[in-house]
C-alpha cells in the first residue's frame, strides 16, 4: 500500500548503496508493496527496494 506510514522503519535514517544522481543519504518516509519511499537531502523522493539501502 503506497504511502504507508505506520511501520517500524518509518522516519529512519538511511545510505542508498548504489547513489542516485550523486544524492546517497535520506529518510524513509513511506512503504510501498516492493520496498520503501525515501526522501533524499535534495528533496527528491525515490521508490527503493528494500536490499537497495542500508538503514543507519
Amino acid at each position: 500500500m503506497a504511502g504507508y506510514t505506520d511501520f517500524p522503519k518509518y522516519g529512519r535514517e538511511c545510505e542508498l548503496v548504489k547513489p542516485w544522481r550523486g544524492y546517497c543519504h535520506g529518510i524513509v518516509v513511506a512503504l510501498t508493496d516492493t520496498g520503501f519511499i525515501v526522501r533524499l537531502t535534495s528533496g527528491a523522493e525515490i521508490e527503493v527496494y528494500g536490499d537497495e539501502i542500508k538503514f543507519c
